[in-house]
């Protein structure tokens, strides 16, 4: 037969009672002389009042002990339950007393410094704090002891010598000595400031980037209501312009190009691009303005406006469209007289021609006369020289000929 821990300890105070019991009776029976032994009855009544008196104890005790002993089996599973807990969280649990002194330490604190629980616990916790970090830890420590509870952010050392970010959050706390501490929690947040201090660092870079920006960068909500502008737009301070609607920026004449391109941008999710003209200080002034959709998560929540001053681009575009213009009528102008001048040599050219051709034709027959009217057919030389200056001249109508019938 199985019985329970609480059945076990009735069982051993009832049998405890009857040896007891047993032995006042043993005493007061046969020990003690005549004058003072009870008599036969009592022994009767005495075992009976002993048997049934033990019985009574066994079932007065017995379901009290079994409900405290419920208790406390439910006590450790909690114990053990909570212990557990606080034991695997990657969160560090500590306990600190009053005078700063460490009392209790989790385990996770190993994954996060490199020391174990008991390397740390009887030591001052400011020995792992860093030392710039030690002034606003001990004010926050006072102010923990006077119950103002707040996150607090610091650093503590690592077994290595280097340190690691964390938060805390903790609340003060009374022992059952009346004594008061400070219990909470440590998370490692080295991640995180490591992130926030690239996040800072870029967004200062990049805020640099945008204010010294030539262009003007401006954003604006989907209805077209500034929220940031990079500079003071013209001689108007930034602080005066946001909260305004970029509509208000603008001429008249130049809204509809505006409303247009946030519809477009709005409808499409894609950037838009125009050109207004802004009259500043009497002197018109060119912008090229580039719309793009601010979007976060797929969705468009906002607008950027780019403006681009192109006012010495269009002049320099005028002024060198007013270049070429000027340059092709100098060369049409040239090429006219080229032209002319090409006419009257061609003409003059063909007039020579006529004018060579009709004199080496008379040359020719000339010297064909000479030769028939020659008077002294019996000089020496005089018949080989005609040939040869009527061959030359022959040659020469030849190669004339040949030239004008390629032209």
């Amino acid at each position: 037969m199985h019985l329970s821990q609480s059945q076990r300890t009735a069982l051993r105070i009832m049998l405890s009672y009857v040896v007891i019991g047993s032995f006042w009776l043993v005493v007061f029976r046969y020990l003690l002389p005549p004058y003072y032994r009870l008599t036969t009855l009592f022994d009767i009544e005495g075992w009976a009042f002993i048997i049934l008196t033990a019985v009574f104890i066994y079932k007065s005790i017995e379901t009290p002990l079994e409900k405290n002993y419920q208790i406390a089996r439910a006590l450790r599973r909690n114990e053990e339950k909570y212990r557990s807990l606080v034991e695997e969280i990657n969160e560090v649990i500590f306990v600190i007393d009053h005078f700063g002194k460490i009392t209790y330490i989790s385990p996770a604190v190993y994954e996060l410094t490199g020391f174990r629980p008991k390397e740390m616990i009887g030591h001052l916790f400011l020995e792992y704090i860093h030392p710039q970090d030690e002034e606003i830890v001990v004010k926050a420590f006072e102010e923990r002891l006077k119950s103002i509870s707040a996150p607090l952010q610091y650093r503590i050392q690592k077994r290595d010598g280097s340190y690691a970010w964390v938060r805390s959050l903790s609340k003060v706390f009374k022992d059952a000595k009346g004594d008061y501490g400070i219990r909470g929690v440590l998370m490692d947040i080295t991640d995180l400031v490591e992130k926030d201090r690239a996040l800072m660092q870029s967004e200062a870079r990049w805020r640099s980037l945008v204010e010294q920006a030539p262009d003007y960068i401006i954003t604006t909500d989907l209805q077209g209501k500034i929220e940031f502008v990079n500079r003071n737009f013209f001689s108007i301070p930034e602080k005066m312009v946001i909260g305004h609607f970029i509509y208000d920026l603008v001429p008249q004449s130049e809204m509809r190009k505006v409303y247009n391109a946030i519809q477009l941008v709005n409808a499409r999710g894609e950037a838009h691009r125009f050109e207004i003209q802004l009259t500043l200080d009497e002197q018109k002034r060119c912008y090229f303005i580039r719309v793009g959709p601010i979007k976060k998560a797929d969705q468009i929540v906002g607008l950027t406006f780019i403006a681009t001053d192109i006012t010495r681009r269009k002049r320099s575009e005028q002024e060198l469209k007013e270049y070429r213009s000027h340059l092709q009528n100098l060369v049409s102008e040239r090429t006219q007289k080229l032209k002319n001048a090409h006419q009257e040599l061609d003409a003059y050219n063909r007039f020579f021609n006529q004018k060579l051709d009709v004199q080496l034709n008379d040359l020719q027959v000339t010297l064909q006369d000479l030769k028939g009217l020659r008077s002294m057919p019996g000089e020496d030389g005089f018949d080989e020289k005609l040939d040869q200056l009527n061959a030359q001249l022959q040659a020469l109508i030849d190669q004339f000929r040949e030239v004008k019938r390629k032209e």
